[in-house]
């Protein structure tokens, strides 16, 4: 279903991506408290060229192989794509990196929020699962790929500079994200099936869950 406003839509977006540069520039002060504004100066660059090419791309995606729309939607879920990708690799990464990421995360959004959507039949109308899933997932990947070898002060450059380490910290610890979060979810939501309280009942889920439980229609079907 439609959401209430693409004004808030892409307001919220603005909110997040301004937020980002919060985050992401304000982290370095951690990593290199000698060298904070050069480095939070290139985060900035590297934050801003990723989160535009992801959106970009998602755009022109959906243009061309999606539902042929020039949507808002696409362009502000493309944008959190494309901050998510660069977020791990944010300070380690030149200008150009930043942009190839950006734009590979695009098209990981794209096709993964249509195979969650097609393929998988699970209905996941923020795309959650597509932006902060697969595009993290892939955000680590990266870093383990472009690390500089002028930036990378930890576990060495990436592989495409002729360092092994930081991919396979990267997937050590991809694989030890699955692991704990796939396990602990699965004790959580078996336990929860096995009670009987996973889901709502058949006509509670029809009517929605805003009628139900907050006595208020959120979506207009007409």
């Amino acid at each position: 279903m439609p959401g209430h406003s693409t004004t808030l839509q892409v307001q919220g977006t603005l909110i997040l991506w301004l937020g980002w540069y919060g985050f992401n520039p304000g982290s370095t002060l951690g990593l290199s408290a000698t060298n904070y504004a050069r480095d939070a100066a290139r985060v900035v660059v590297t934050t801003t060229l990723s989160a535009a090419a992801g959106g970009l791309t998602v755009c022109i995606m959906e243009k061309l192989f999606g539902d042929k729309t020039w949507s808002v939607g696409a362009v502000c879920n493309g944008i959190l794509g494309g901050l998510v990708s660069i977020t791990s690799g944010c300070a380690v990464t030149f200008p150009w990196s930043a942009f190839v990421i950006g734009f590979l995360g695009g098209i990981i959004y794209w096709l993964s929020s249509k195979c969650v959507l097609k393929v998988c039949k699970i209905d996941d109308p923020l795309d959650a699962f597509a932006v902060h899933g697969a595009c993290g997932f892939w955000g680590v990947f990266a870093t383990g790929l472009f690390s500089a070898t002028d930036y990378a002060y930890g576990s060495g450059p990436g592989l495409f500079y002729g360092g092994g380490n930081a991919l396979g910290c990267a997937c050590v610890f991809l694989l030890a994200t699955i692991a704990w979060v796939g396990g602990i979810s699965f004790l959580m939501f078996f336990s929860l099936k096995k009670m009987g309280i996973l889901r709502v009942s058949a006509e509670m889920e029809a009517a929605g869950m805003d009628v139900s439980k907050h006595g208020g229609v959120a979506y207009s079907s007409d």
